[in-house]
Protein backbone atom coordinates (compact mmCIF):
# COMPACT_ATOMS: atom_id res chain seq x y z
CA UNK A 1 0.00 0.00 0.00
CA UNK A 2 0.92 3.26 -0.97
CA UNK A 3 2.69 5.31 2.13
CA UNK A 4 0.07 8.26 3.14
CA UNK A 5 1.64 11.92 2.56
CA UNK A 6 1.36 14.60 5.23
CA UNK A 7 -0.53 17.82 4.34
CA UNK A 8 1.58 20.98 4.79
CA UNK A 9 0.63 24.06 3.76
CA UNK A 10 3.75 26.46 3.04
CA UNK A 11 2.07 30.05 2.79
CA UNK A 12 4.27 33.06 0.87
CA UNK A 13 7.17 34.44 3.16
CA UNK A 14 6.85 37.73 4.51
CA UNK A 15 8.92 40.41 5.57
CA UNK A 16 9.50 40.73 9.29
CA UNK A 17 9.00 44.09 10.98
CA UNK A 18 10.05 46.84 9.81
CA UNK A 19 11.74 45.69 6.47
CA UNK A 20 10.70 46.26 3.02
CA UNK A 21 9.13 43.34 1.11
CA UNK A 22 10.66 41.90 -1.88
CA UNK A 23 9.42 39.50 -3.55
CA UNK A 24 12.17 37.71 -5.92
CA UNK A 25 13.56 36.12 -2.35
CA UNK A 26 10.14 36.09 -0.76
CA UNK A 27 9.77 33.10 -4.08
CA UNK A 28 12.83 32.09 -4.08
CA UNK A 29 12.53 30.93 -0.09
CA UNK A 30 8.84 29.39 -0.96
CA UNK A 31 10.30 27.52 -4.15
CA UNK A 32 12.67 25.17 -2.49
CA UNK A 33 10.66 24.94 0.52
CA UNK A 34 8.00 23.69 -1.47
CA UNK A 35 10.84 21.55 -3.96
CA UNK A 36 12.31 19.73 -0.55
CA UNK A 37 9.29 18.55 0.94
CA UNK A 38 7.03 17.49 -2.15
CA UNK A 39 10.62 15.77 -3.03
CA UNK A 40 10.95 14.30 0.19
CA UNK A 41 8.33 11.26 -0.08
CA UNK A 42 6.51 12.39 2.85
CA UNK A 43 4.81 15.35 3.06
CA UNK A 44 1.74 16.47 0.55
CA UNK A 45 2.67 20.01 0.22
CA UNK A 46 -0.95 21.77 -0.18
CA UNK A 47 -2.20 23.92 -3.50
CA UNK A 48 -1.84 27.63 -2.44
CA UNK A 49 -4.95 28.23 -4.20
CA UNK A 50 -6.66 26.48 -1.31
CA UNK A 51 -5.17 28.86 1.68
CA UNK A 52 -8.28 30.82 3.34
CA UNK A 53 -6.37 32.78 5.81
CA UNK A 54 -5.88 36.82 5.72
CA UNK A 55 -1.99 36.85 4.93
CA UNK A 56 -1.48 40.35 5.10
CA UNK A 57 -3.35 40.59 8.80
CA UNK A 58 -1.41 37.38 10.20
CA UNK A 59 2.27 37.37 11.18
CA UNK A 60 4.59 34.13 11.45
CA UNK A 61 5.03 33.78 15.57
CA UNK A 62 3.34 31.51 18.00
CA UNK A 63 -0.03 33.71 18.99
CA UNK A 64 -0.25 35.94 15.60
CA UNK A 65 -2.43 33.94 13.26
CA UNK A 66 -4.82 31.59 14.52
CA UNK A 67 -5.04 27.67 13.01
CA UNK A 68 -8.60 27.36 12.19
CA UNK A 69 -7.95 28.52 8.35
CA UNK A 70 -5.82 25.66 8.31
CA UNK A 71 -7.65 23.17 9.79
CA UNK A 72 -10.39 23.98 7.37
CA UNK A 73 -8.47 22.98 4.46
CA UNK A 74 -6.87 19.56 6.02
CA UNK A 75 -3.35 20.58 6.15
CA UNK A 76 -1.80 19.07 9.07
CA UNK A 77 1.41 20.70 9.54
CA UNK A 78 2.63 24.53 8.44
CA UNK A 79 5.38 26.12 7.69
CA UNK A 80 5.71 30.12 8.57
CA UNK A 81 8.47 32.13 7.08
CA UNK A 82 9.76 35.40 7.52
CA UNK A 83 12.85 37.52 6.08
CA UNK A 84 14.47 40.46 6.12
CA UNK A 85 17.01 42.44 3.96
CA UNK A 86 19.66 43.89 6.11
CA UNK A 87 21.28 47.43 4.87
CA UNK A 88 24.40 45.36 4.70
CA UNK A 89 23.24 43.47 2.16
CA UNK A 90 22.78 39.99 4.59
CA UNK A 91 19.13 38.14 4.72
CA UNK A 92 17.98 37.39 7.70
CA UNK A 93 15.58 33.96 7.28
CA UNK A 94 12.99 32.77 10.13
CA UNK A 95 11.19 29.47 10.40
CA UNK A 96 8.85 27.92 12.34
CA UNK A 97 6.84 24.84 11.75
CA UNK A 98 3.61 24.02 13.37
CA UNK A 99 1.48 21.18 14.25
CA UNK A 100 -2.17 22.08 13.11
CA UNK A 101 -4.04 20.15 14.88
CA UNK A 102 -1.93 20.19 18.27
CA UNK A 103 -2.07 24.25 17.64
CA UNK A 104 1.57 24.56 18.81
CA UNK A 105 4.95 25.05 17.59
CA UNK A 106 7.10 22.05 16.67
CA UNK A 107 10.11 23.54 16.28
CA UNK A 108 11.88 27.35 15.02
CA UNK A 109 15.13 28.29 13.50
CA UNK A 110 17.01 31.73 12.65
CA UNK A 111 19.70 32.18 10.69
CA UNK A 112 21.45 35.47 8.52
CA UNK A 113 23.61 35.14 5.73
CA UNK A 114 24.51 36.84 1.97
CA UNK A 115 22.11 36.13 -0.48
CA UNK A 116 23.42 33.38 -2.34
CA UNK A 117 23.08 31.12 0.89
CA UNK A 118 19.41 31.69 0.97
CA UNK A 119 19.26 28.74 -0.43
CA UNK A 120 21.01 26.66 1.52
CA UNK A 121 19.39 27.86 4.98
CA UNK A 122 15.80 26.86 3.65
CA UNK A 123 17.72 23.31 3.19
CA UNK A 124 18.74 23.86 6.75
CA UNK A 125 15.69 23.86 7.90
CA UNK A 126 13.89 21.54 5.30
CA UNK A 127 16.12 19.15 7.07
CA UNK A 128 15.20 19.86 10.94
CA UNK A 129 11.47 19.37 9.48
CA UNK A 130 12.66 15.94 8.72
CA UNK A 131 13.81 15.24 11.53
CA UNK A 132 11.09 16.63 13.57
CA UNK A 133 8.28 14.84 11.73
CA UNK A 134 10.42 11.57 11.19
CA UNK A 135 13.02 11.37 13.41
CA UNK A 136 15.40 10.98 10.38
CA UNK A 137 17.80 13.26 9.60
CA UNK A 138 17.08 14.89 6.25
CA UNK A 139 19.18 14.77 2.47
CA UNK A 140 18.75 18.07 1.53
CA UNK A 141 22.33 19.39 1.99
CA UNK A 142 23.76 16.17 0.09
CA UNK A 143 25.58 16.52 -3.13
CA UNK A 144 25.77 14.10 -6.12
CA UNK A 145 28.76 13.43 -8.20
CA UNK A 146 28.60 12.77 -11.90
CA UNK A 147 30.73 12.12 -14.74
CA UNK A 148 29.74 14.28 -17.76
CA UNK A 149 30.69 14.12 -21.25
CA UNK A 150 31.60 17.25 -23.75
CA UNK A 151 34.83 18.69 -26.29
CA UNK A 152 37.65 16.57 -24.96
CA UNK A 153 36.96 13.88 -22.67
CA UNK A 154 35.04 13.94 -19.79
CA UNK A 155 34.71 15.63 -16.52
CA UNK A 156 33.68 15.52 -12.91
CA UNK A 157 30.90 17.58 -12.01
CA UNK A 158 29.50 17.79 -8.68
CA UNK A 159 25.71 19.72 -8.02
CA UNK A 160 22.98 19.70 -4.92
CA UNK A 161 20.54 17.10 -4.37
CA UNK A 162 18.03 18.53 -6.71
CA UNK A 163 20.44 19.59 -9.87
CA UNK A 164 21.08 23.15 -8.24
CA UNK A 165 24.66 25.02 -8.31
CA UNK A 166 26.12 22.80 -10.68
CA UNK A 167 30.01 22.83 -11.26
CA UNK A 168 32.95 21.06 -12.56
CA UNK A 169 35.80 19.39 -9.72
CA UNK A 170 37.80 17.54 -12.64
CA UNK A 171 38.53 18.78 -16.41
CA UNK A 172 41.77 17.52 -17.69
CA UNK A 173 40.08 16.78 -21.21
CA UNK A 174 41.29 12.97 -20.44
CA UNK A 175 38.41 10.22 -19.66
CA UNK A 176 37.51 10.44 -15.94
CA UNK A 177 35.11 7.59 -14.70
CA UNK A 178 33.00 6.62 -11.41
CA UNK A 179 33.62 9.02 -8.70
CA UNK A 180 33.37 8.11 -4.73
CA UNK A 181 32.86 10.14 -2.38
CA UNK A 182 35.39 9.93 0.87
CA UNK A 183 33.33 9.05 4.09
CA UNK A 184 34.02 12.74 5.30
CA UNK A 185 32.63 14.47 1.89
CA UNK A 186 35.79 16.54 1.64
CA UNK A 187 36.96 14.71 -1.49
CA UNK A 188 36.31 11.66 -3.79
CA UNK A 189 38.22 8.83 -5.77
CA UNK A 190 37.78 8.46 -9.03
CA UNK A 191 39.20 6.66 -12.40
CA UNK A 192 40.94 8.44 -14.68
CA UNK A 193 42.71 7.42 -18.48
CA UNK A 194 45.02 10.66 -18.19
CA UNK A 195 48.16 8.48 -18.15
CA UNK A 196 46.87 6.16 -20.13
CA UNK A 197 46.29 3.18 -18.59
CA UNK A 198 43.02 3.65 -16.49
CA UNK A 199 44.35 4.56 -12.60
CA UNK A 200 42.47 5.70 -9.37
CA UNK A 201 43.24 9.31 -8.16
CA UNK A 202 41.78 10.80 -4.92
CA UNK A 203 41.46 14.10 -4.04
CA UNK A 204 40.61 16.69 -1.62
CA UNK A 205 37.77 19.48 -3.12
CA UNK A 206 39.73 22.52 -3.95
CA UNK A 207 43.48 20.57 -3.61
CA UNK A 208 45.62 18.53 -5.91
CA UNK A 209 45.28 15.10 -6.84
CA UNK A 210 46.94 12.08 -5.42
CA UNK A 211 47.28 8.93 -8.06
CA UNK A 212 47.20 6.39 -5.63
CA UNK A 213 47.23 3.37 -8.19
CA UNK A 214 50.50 3.10 -10.19
CA UNK A 215 51.14 -0.33 -12.13
CA UNK A 216 50.71 -1.59 -15.67
CA UNK A 217 47.13 -3.17 -15.05
CA UNK A 218 43.95 -1.66 -15.03
CA UNK A 219 43.09 0.05 -12.24
CA UNK A 220 38.82 1.29 -11.66
CA UNK A 221 35.95 1.68 -9.85
CA UNK A 222 36.60 1.70 -5.93
CA UNK A 223 34.61 1.44 -3.03
CA UNK A 224 35.04 2.96 0.41
CA UNK A 225 34.68 0.44 3.57
CA UNK A 226 32.11 1.95 6.03
CA UNK A 227 34.84 3.12 8.23
CA UNK A 228 36.83 4.94 5.62
CA UNK A 229 39.71 3.06 6.10
CA UNK A 230 39.94 0.67 3.13
CA UNK A 231 39.29 0.42 -0.46
CA UNK A 232 37.64 -2.29 -2.62
CA UNK A 233 38.55 -1.78 -6.63
CA UNK A 234 38.68 -4.19 -9.79
CA UNK A 235 42.44 -4.35 -10.91
CA UNK A 236 43.61 -6.29 -13.50
CA UNK A 237 47.42 -6.32 -11.89
CA UNK A 238 47.69 -9.35 -12.21
CA UNK A 239 46.55 -10.18 -16.09
CA UNK A 240 43.15 -10.79 -14.94
CA UNK A 241 40.65 -8.37 -13.91
CA UNK A 242 39.82 -9.00 -10.27
CA UNK A 243 38.56 -7.52 -6.94
CA UNK A 244 41.06 -6.55 -4.50
CA UNK A 245 41.28 -4.92 -1.38
CA UNK A 246 43.85 -1.52 -0.09
CA UNK A 247 44.29 1.03 2.47
CA UNK A 248 42.50 4.04 1.24
CA UNK A 249 45.86 5.62 -0.28
CA UNK A 250 45.88 2.32 -2.40
CA UNK A 251 48.51 0.65 -0.30
CA UNK A 252 48.62 -3.16 1.38
CA UNK A 253 46.65 -4.77 -1.25
CA UNK A 254 44.96 -8.20 -0.93
CA UNK A 255 43.97 -9.63 -3.76
CA UNK A 256 39.97 -11.04 -3.31
CA UNK A 257 38.91 -13.28 -6.02
CA UNK A 258 41.27 -15.62 -7.99
CA UNK A 259 39.13 -17.02 -11.61
CA UNK A 260 39.95 -16.40 -15.17
CA UNK A 261 36.81 -14.51 -15.33
CA UNK A 262 35.93 -11.15 -15.18
CA UNK A 263 35.25 -9.54 -11.35
CA UNK A 264 34.04 -5.93 -11.26
CA UNK A 265 32.45 -3.07 -9.79
CA UNK A 266 32.61 -4.08 -5.87
CA UNK A 267 30.25 -1.91 -3.49
CA UNK A 268 30.24 -2.77 0.49
CA UNK A 269 27.77 -3.70 3.00
CA UNK A 270 27.13 -0.82 5.42
CA UNK A 271 27.99 -3.01 8.37
CA UNK A 272 32.06 -3.66 6.50
CA UNK A 273 31.39 -7.43 6.64
CA UNK A 274 30.40 -8.25 3.22
CA UNK A 275 31.04 -7.07 -0.35
CA UNK A 276 28.65 -7.48 -3.41
CA UNK A 277 30.25 -7.62 -6.75
CA UNK A 278 30.01 -8.44 -10.49
CA UNK A 279 31.21 -11.72 -12.12
CA UNK A 280 30.76 -13.76 -15.57
CA UNK A 281 32.51 -16.35 -13.51
CA UNK A 282 28.92 -18.64 -15.17
CA UNK A 283 28.88 -17.05 -18.79
CA UNK A 284 27.19 -13.89 -18.12
CA UNK A 285 27.86 -11.05 -15.66
CA UNK A 286 25.43 -11.45 -12.49
CA UNK A 287 25.79 -10.05 -8.63
CA UNK A 288 27.26 -12.00 -6.16
CA UNK A 289 28.10 -11.06 -2.36
CA UNK A 290 31.05 -12.38 -0.68
CA UNK A 291 32.83 -11.65 3.17
CA UNK A 292 34.96 -8.86 3.18
CA UNK A 293 37.91 -11.13 3.10
CA UNK A 294 37.34 -12.78 -0.04
CA UNK A 295 35.23 -15.91 1.02
CA UNK A 296 32.37 -17.59 0.47
CA UNK A 297 31.17 -15.85 -2.03
CA UNK A 298 27.85 -16.42 -3.57
CA UNK A 299 25.58 -15.31 -6.96
CA UNK A 300 22.23 -13.42 -5.73
CA UNK A 301 20.84 -12.92 -9.26
CA UNK A 302 19.78 -15.58 -11.71
CA UNK A 303 17.11 -13.59 -13.27
CA UNK A 304 18.17 -11.61 -16.86
CA UNK A 305 21.38 -12.40 -18.66
CA UNK A 306 23.26 -9.09 -18.04
CA UNK A 307 23.07 -7.64 -14.46
CA UNK A 308 25.61 -5.47 -13.15
CA UNK A 309 26.39 -2.03 -10.74
CA UNK A 310 25.55 -3.32 -7.53
CA UNK A 311 24.63 -0.77 -4.95
CA UNK A 312 23.80 -1.47 -1.06
CA UNK A 313 21.44 0.83 0.82
CA UNK A 314 22.61 2.00 3.48
CA UNK A 315 20.30 -0.23 5.78
CA UNK A 316 21.80 -3.36 4.64
CA UNK A 317 18.26 -4.77 3.47
CA UNK A 318 18.74 -4.14 -0.73
CA UNK A 319 21.06 -3.79 -3.26
CA UNK A 320 20.07 -2.14 -6.16
CA UNK A 321 21.59 -3.30 -9.82
CA UNK A 322 21.57 -2.58 -13.62
CA UNK A 323 19.76 -5.50 -15.54
CA UNK A 324 19.49 -5.99 -18.99
CA UNK A 325 15.46 -5.81 -19.50
CA UNK A 326 13.85 -6.11 -22.99
CA UNK A 327 16.34 -5.34 -24.82
CA UNK A 328 17.26 -2.40 -22.95
CA UNK A 329 18.42 -1.66 -19.02
CA UNK A 330 16.27 -0.88 -15.94
CA UNK A 331 17.05 -1.13 -12.16
CA UNK A 332 16.12 -3.61 -10.08
CA UNK A 333 16.38 -4.42 -6.17
CA UNK A 334 17.08 -7.52 -4.44
CA UNK A 335 17.40 -8.40 -1.28
CA UNK A 336 20.60 -10.05 -0.81
CA UNK A 337 19.62 -12.68 1.82
CA UNK A 338 16.44 -13.96 0.83
CA UNK A 339 17.30 -12.99 -3.00
CA UNK A 340 13.75 -11.96 -3.86
CA UNK A 341 13.86 -9.11 -6.49
CA UNK A 342 11.49 -6.69 -7.91
CA UNK A 343 11.55 -3.88 -10.90
CA UNK A 344 11.89 -0.24 -9.49
CA UNK A 345 13.05 1.96 -12.76
CA UNK A 346 12.52 0.09 -16.21
CA UNK A 347 10.04 1.39 -18.80
CA UNK A 348 11.92 3.53 -21.31
CA UNK A 349 15.08 3.86 -22.83
CA UNK A 350 18.52 2.43 -20.32
CA UNK A 351 18.65 3.24 -16.77
CA UNK A 352 22.12 2.17 -15.27
CA UNK A 353 24.11 3.52 -12.45
CA UNK A 354 22.22 3.33 -9.30
CA UNK A 355 23.12 5.17 -5.94
CA UNK A 356 21.64 5.01 -3.01
CA UNK A 357 20.65 8.57 -0.88
CA UNK A 358 22.16 8.75 2.63
CA UNK A 359 18.51 8.60 4.21
CA UNK A 360 18.09 4.93 2.13
CA UNK A 361 14.48 6.86 0.72
CA UNK A 362 15.76 7.42 -3.10
CA UNK A 363 18.01 6.05 -5.77
CA UNK A 364 19.93 8.30 -7.95
CA UNK A 365 20.36 7.24 -11.89
CA UNK A 366 21.37 7.85 -15.27
CA UNK A 367 19.09 7.30 -18.50
CA UNK A 368 19.15 8.12 -22.08
CA UNK A 369 15.03 7.80 -22.40
CA UNK A 370 15.85 10.94 -24.22
CA UNK A 371 18.10 10.55 -26.01
CA UNK A 372 20.99 12.03 -24.22
CA UNK A 373 21.55 10.33 -20.90
CA UNK A 374 20.64 12.90 -17.91
CA UNK A 375 20.33 12.14 -14.06
CA UNK A 376 17.12 11.07 -12.56
CA UNK A 377 16.05 10.36 -8.99
CA UNK A 378 13.24 7.79 -7.87
CA UNK A 379 12.04 6.68 -4.32
CA UNK A 380 12.72 3.45 -3.22
CA UNK A 381 8.93 2.43 -3.86
CA UNK A 382 9.21 3.30 -7.47
CA UNK A 383 6.27 6.04 -7.22
CA UNK A 384 8.08 8.95 -8.00
CA UNK A 385 10.81 9.85 -10.76
CA UNK A 386 12.48 13.37 -11.27
CA UNK A 387 14.63 14.60 -13.22
CA UNK A 388 17.67 16.77 -11.97
CA UNK A 389 19.78 17.34 -15.06
CA UNK A 390 19.68 18.90 -18.33
CA UNK A 391 21.19 20.46 -21.61
CA UNK A 392 24.08 18.51 -23.68
CA UNK A 393 26.79 16.02 -23.13
CA UNK A 394 25.71 11.95 -21.15
CA UNK A 395 25.68 12.37 -17.24
CA UNK A 396 26.38 9.48 -15.67
CA UNK A 397 27.77 7.51 -12.62
CA UNK A 398 26.05 9.09 -10.57
CA UNK A 399 27.11 9.15 -6.71
CA UNK A 400 24.98 10.66 -4.20
CA UNK A 401 27.30 12.00 -1.04
CA UNK A 402 27.06 11.21 2.79
CA UNK A 403 25.15 13.43 4.95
Amino acid sequence: PAMRLLPIAIPVPIPLEGTAPNPRISGDIRDVLAGDLDFSSVFRVLDPVLYLEDAENSGIRPNTFGFDDWELIDAEALIKTGYAVKENGEVELEFHLYDVFQKKELTAKRWKGKPGQIRRMVHMFTNAVMKEITGEDGIFLTSVLYAQSGGRGRDIHRMDFDGANAEIVVHNGFLNLSPTWWPDRRGMIYTSYKKGAPDLFSMAFGGKEKRITVGAGVDVGASFSPDGRSIALMSATDGNPDIYRSDRNGGHRLRLTRLRSVEATPTWSPDGKRIAFVSDRYGSPQIFVMNADGSDPMRITYEGNYNSSPAWSPDGKLIAYTSRINGGFGILLIDPDTLESRPLVGEAGNNEDPSWSPDGRFIVFSSNRTGTYQLYVVDREGRKEIRTTSGRGDKTSPAWSPR
